[in-house]
């Protein structure tokens, strides 16, 4: 994942609701008439932008390439210069009469990727420990959310045995139980499914997945919490069940294509813990 933003002060207001997040925006129409746009609008590597208000005046944007691999990766399209012209032209576009510019902030995120060894000595965390969302690129929630979870394991350990091997493994297992490595094999087809997505489909993907703005389904795959431990990955099956039907019959043959030639198989087998040939 590559991305781009700045934190801008506006000599008017920017016309972003404040108290509100524009968490995905795929309009392209600020590209309309771009002669310097590899693959056209209807081609191109497809961004969206972030909008963060901080008041009428102030603003944070950014715009970000959700995941790329190979050929996409290495396209002049995801080179950080390209991020900020195609902020700048959403800027221009918007009517933005920009004040001051501070805070650019540059990411690339490693997405995906094997597992460490887990129950090896060396105990990781955080990125280290791969636990970037595969699918969209979120940890810090994460990582504070189960760092005491996981200090609570290796005090307990390293009390009950007073074997840092013994420690560090009760820690690996605290990052990675068997609960979350299934919701993984989930966040990693999804990530499988939108590498090769054009700007058509990835609308059509999103606009099923945030169908109902109330829904705790969404929410709770974003912050990989959709199921807990010795639970059965059922909400994760209503889930992609819904995505299947809520989407458009273009999205839903590609769903099936990716499901038949990706991680789909083995996606199954993670969630209903079957056996499946070749295993």
């Amino acid at each position: 994942q590559i991305a781009y933003g700045v934190t801008l002060e506006c000599e008017e207001p920017h016309g972003f609701p404040v108290g509100e997040m524009l968490l995905m925006d795929f309009s392209t129409e600020h590209l309309e008439g771009d002669a310097d746009l590899e693959g056209g609008v209807e081609g191109h590597v497809p961004t969206f932008l972030y909008a963060f208000p901080f008041d009428e005046k102030k603003v944070f944007l950014e715009e970000t390439h959700l995941v790329a691999r190979e050929e996409r990766a290495a396209a002049r399209s995801l080179e950080m210069e390209e991020m900020v012209r195609r902020l700048d032209r959403r800027i221009e576009h918007l009517g933005i009469k920009v004040k001051k510019r501070y805070e650019e902030e540059c990411s690339v995120i490693p997405m995906g990727g094997p597992l460490p060894i887990l129950g090896q000595p060396t105990l990781a965390y955080g990125a280290a420990a791969v636990m970037v969302h595969p699918a969209s690129g979120y940890m810090i929630n994460r990582v504070v959310k189960y760092a005491p979870e996981v200090a609570s394991a290796l005090a307990s350990a390293l009390k009950g045995t007073g074997s840092p091997q013994r420690a560090s493994e009760a820690a690996w297992e605290a990052i990675w139980p068997k609960h979350r490595l299934i919701e993984r094999d989930l966040y990693c087809f999804g990530m499988e499914v939108m590498l090769g997505l054009d700007v058509g489909l990835l609308r059509d993907f999103f606009a099923a997945f945030f169908r109902d703005p109330r829904e705790k389904f969404w929410r709770r795959f974003l912050a990989w919490d959709m199921t807990k431990p010795g639970q059965k990955p059922y909400s994760m099956s209503v889930f992609m069940i819904l995505m299947f039907f809520r989407g458009s019959w273009r999205l839903r043959a590609r769903l099936v294509r990716e499901a038949m030639f990706k991680d789909g198989i083995h996606l199954l087998k993670s969630i209903f813990d079957m056996p499946f040939p070749f295993d």
